[in-house]
């Protein structure tokens, strides 16, 4: 075995030591509604957003930091073939209906994903199963090694086995874990309407006890309409309003008892193109043609008003095995051009959204007022998360496009190439690859780099993959936001998580 990677816990508050109690509420405006509260469907922010501090994982990425720190593991241990992992837990840990937390917990957190194919096990590649050791050791092996293995257990929120196993039914605990929760987080839910708000609490005997300034109750309203988020932030009613536009946003940058941070995200936005079926989107050549049709700077410049990164390629830019020039460039001529040569004129599309989004409005309407000056009739849909989601589960009834963001559950490539092009994880097989991409060597290459120790040949692969990709016309990158949150300036303590995107540390914040 390689050297116990033993570290810290001083940032950790433990109990003992002279505690403020909790006081106050936050109240954090939402304009998406959560699709459920079940752990394993953290891959989805609606829902991470809310479970991120009533769970916890065996290691965690805190706000601000773009590597792991122990949480439920103190520290662990990787065999030399990268086989397997041995954590080490903590012996302190309580679920919030008082029972302790031991590796009969993981284990049965891990089966009970592997039982319900869930989205999260997804980023964890080639993991087989789990051992338990004692009660506070627990062994998690692999078919193959695997570099991001430790930073995609953020994800992985351990559920109380007492808890759940009665409540398994025929679903491995998904109906009851869509409308409960079994964590050791430091908050509790005590009130779940989806369409209106969910309401947090702060869990007395949280185990990690309750130093520094915390507030008592977390309210999530939801509020789809920007102006709404706007009226509720400037009277008081929410402290955080992450949907207003971006024209307000800037406004009160310059607004005496406001503040806008600014994070710097690396969650593109994509036009998925259908590749599957027997549409015109089938056609490589057409999804070239749908390529040139969207201009990238325009958007940038206008509908975020600077506030991102100009994207090149599906990856964001500076990351490891980043590519150049792997998509086709905005050229309305060129594509007009093709749409004359090969007789597409009066093609009729369809694309999804969500229009709760004002980003994703806005991009639609661009690509629609382009393709309409070249003979394209891109019709347009605006859905729920949920209800587009459900949509991708068939090739039918697939749209010609559909707008997507990527979070990376962790700032590896690995988090945003393989859920978006491999071929195992198709919408229809209940990923996020929403363009029904299908690509032998794409898919060779992203299983080859993920298990690869070596950077460098890690870096090299995906940069084929992005050439691959580029050349197929799989997605239209149409940005490369930042993240632009807009709060009170009571607010004390917030910090964005890149690793936990479109998340707030709710946990750490304060309110004065």
């Amino acid at each position: 075995m390689v050297s116990a990677l033993a570290l810290s816990l001083t940032a950790v508050a433990l109990p003992g030591v002279a505690l403020a109690d909790p006081s106050g509420v936050l109240v954090i405006a939402e304009n998406e509604t959560p699709e459920n509260l079940d752990p394993a469907n953290a891959t989805n922010s609606t829902v991470n957003q809310l479970l991120i501090g009533v769970y916890d994982a065996l290691v965690q990425f805190k706000a601000g930091e773009t590597s792991v720190s122990p949480r439920l593991a103190t520290e662990w241990e990787v065999s030399d073939d990268g086989l397997s992992y041995t954590f080490t837990l903590r012996d302190d840990v309580t679920f919030h209906d008082g029972s302790p937390m031991t590796a009969e917990d993981v284990k049965f957190t891990l089966d009970r994903l592997q039982a319900a194919s869930a989205n999260v096990l997804n980023d964890l590649g080639p993991y087989v199963g789990a051992e338990v050791v004692d009660d506070n050791t627990i062994k998690l092996n692999l078919s193959a090694s695997f570099g991001p293995f430790t930073s995609a257990l953020s994800r992985v929120y351990i559920v109380s086995k007492a808890m759940v196993e009665p409540n398994m039914g025929d679903d491995n605990g998904r109906q009851w874990l869509a409308v409960n929760e079994a964590g050791t987080g430091p908050y509790t839910i005590t009130a779940y309407n989806p369409t209106e708000a969910v309401t947090l609490k702060a869990y007395p005997e949280f185990w990690g006890g309750w130093d520094g300034e915390h507030v008592e109750e977390v309210v999530f309203r939801y509020v789809s309409e920007p102006s709404t988020q706007l009226s509720l932030l400037k009277s008081g009613e929410v402290q955080i309003a992450p949907d207003i536009t971006v024209e307000d946003k800037l406004a009160l940058m310059d607004e005496a008892g406001y503040t806008v941070d600014v994070g710097a995200a690396a969650t593109p936005l994509y036009f998925a193109i259908k590749t599957a079926g027997d549409g015109p989107t089938a056609d490589p050549e057409f999804r070239e043609m749908l390529s040139m049709a969207f201009d990238r700077e325009l958007h940038l410049e206008q509908v975020l008003m600077g506030f991102g990164t100009l994207p090149d390629g599906p990856l964001p830019v500076g990351w490891m095995g980043h590519v150049s020039g792997t998509e086709t460039g905005y050229d309305l001529e060129a594509a007009k051009a093709m749409v004359d040569e090969k007789g597409w004129a009066g093609t009729k599309l369809l694309v999804r959204y969500l229009p709760a989004i004002q980003e994703e409005k806005s991009a639609v309407e661009q690509l629609q007022s382009n393709l309409a000056q070249i003979g394209i009739d891109l019709e347009a849909e605006g859905m729920t998360w949920p209800a587009q989601a459900a949509t991708l589960t068939a090739i039918d009834t697939t749209s010609d496009l559909n707008m997507i963001y990527s979070f990376p559950g962790f700032p590896d490539p690995h988090a945003v190439l393989n859920s978006t092009f491999n071929g195992a994880l198709t919408g229809v097989n209940g990923g996020y690859n929403w363009s029904q991409y299908e690509n032998p060597d794409v898919d060779a290459l992203l299983n080859d780099a993920a298990t690869s120790p070596n950077p460098d040949e890690r870096a090299e692969m995906y940069g084929e993959v992005q050439e691959l990709v580029g050349d197929d016309h799989v997605v239209i990158t149409v940005s490369l936001p930042g993240s632009v949150v807009a709060m009170s300036d009571a607010v004390k303590g917030y910090v964005y998580n890149p690793a936990h995107h479109q998340t707030f540390n709710y946990m750490d914040i304060s309110v004065d």
